[in-house]
């Protein structure tokens, strides 16, 4: 996917592949498997660029109700830009939770609130 021309996939498509990849990041970040998790970071980042030079990085936000608290948390994250009070209610529910996306989501919202938080 890392170096496909996104331009011509459609948003739908777009926000089907983010979900896949923010899962499998997650999944293999907690394995330890960082060759397969840093491509997916990628996959993800990539499609969060081409959603927001569409003007469309708002279709992101069905995700925010995703069965994955890994999808989740991305959207979450990402959505601090363009729709800070959902992205955060998110990441606060994810926060009082326990294990890593409790821990990410915690970070998250600490760097976000200290005006540290950059989006790729």
């Amino acid at each position: 996917m890392i170096g496909d021309d996104l331009t011509q996939v459609p948003v739908g498509e777009l926000v089907s592949r983010y979900a896949e990849a923010a899962a499998e990041h997650v999944e293999a970040s907690e394995q330890g498997d960082y060759r397969r998790a840093n491509p997916q970071h990628d996959v993800v980042a990539a499609i969060y660029r081409e959603l927001r030079r569409r003007g469309e990085a708002e279709a992101l936000l069905p995700l925010l109700a995703h069965a994955d608290a890994a999808v989740r948390s991305w959207v979450g994250a990402h959505a601090l830009e363009f729709s800070p009070w959902e992205g955060e209610r998110v990441l606060e529910e994810l926060a009082a939770g326990a294990g890593v996306a409790g821990l990410n989501a915690q970070m998250t919202l600490e760097t976000w609130r200290e005006g540290e938080l950059r989006f790729p």
